[in-house]
């Protein structure tokens, strides 16, 4: 029993851990790794490219005295590609979405200690949540599919010209970004799978009678929400 319940905490931190990498990933400038060559004011040859800014070591005077420097992306360069504004987007609005899923989560295992409460109430949180969860995870794996798509193309980026920045990278790379994307994504979809309940009538008891002393409470209370999060056996019988 403590084993089952150790497994369902870790299973309800997986929400954390996937809005964290989603909110990573979206802030983080490594979509795209870009390797030039022979561009003066590029300090390191490399090129970081996110969904918000690009990024790179510029050397004014190419004499080794780079600093670090970032340019933003947004609307006002419409030459930009498509793909990048809309991961603005969609990224922004997955890690809304999953913040207000866990507000919801939290919301219904709070409520699952109220002896009062009914079990279509609770599910109702949980199923919200599910459905969130969903969303996000689509909206994150168009995301980053669609710039992975891009770099495996070797996409070209027309930068504004006082950007200074070429069209084409000698070579480019996935940045650590999309892959935490792809995780991120994975787990919101697993999660929403687990936190749908085909079948609320076997979760738990109709009146969630919650009586005893309060420490057996708690814990009675709390392996019971994390059953309806995980689906498993019934707790209650009639």
């Amino acid at each position: 029993k403590h084993s089952s319940l150790c497994h369902q905490l870790c299973s309800f931190l997986i929400d954390i851990v996937a809005w964290i990498m989603c909110i990573a990933s979206t802030a983080v400038v490594n979509w795209r790794v870009w390797s030039v060559e022979n561009i003066k004011g590029i300090g390191s040859g490399n090129i970081w490219i996110g969904i918000w800014q690009v990024c790179f070591w510029k050397d004014p005077s190419n004499d080794g005295n780079s600093f670090w420097h970032c340019e933003d992306l947004n609307e006002q360069h419409p030459s930009l590609p498509r793909e990048i504004f809309i991961a603005q987007d969609l990224m922004a609005l997955a890690s809304i979405m999953n913040s207000a899923a866990l507000g919801l989560i939290s919301f219904a295992l709070y409520n699952v200690f109220e002896p009062r409460k009914h079990k279509n109430f609770v599910l109702t949180f949980f199923r919200l949540a599910a459905f969130l969860n969903l969303v996000a995870g689509i909206l994150v794996l168009i995301s980053v599919v669609w710039n992975m798509s891009a770099v495996l193309h070797n996409g070209k980026i027309v930068f504004p010209e006082d950007f200074e920045l070429p069209q084409i990278p000698s070579e480019q790379h996935i940045g650590p970004s999309i892959y935490l994307g792809y995780i991120a994504a994975g787990f919101q979809l697993l999660r929403s799978g687990k936190l749908s309940d085909p079948d609320p009538g076997r979760s738990f008891h109709t009146r969630m009678d919650l009586r005893g002393s309060g420490s057996d409470s708690f814990v009675l209370g709390l392996q019971m929400g994390f059953d309806v999060l995980q689906v498993r056996r019934p707790l209650f019988y009639d």
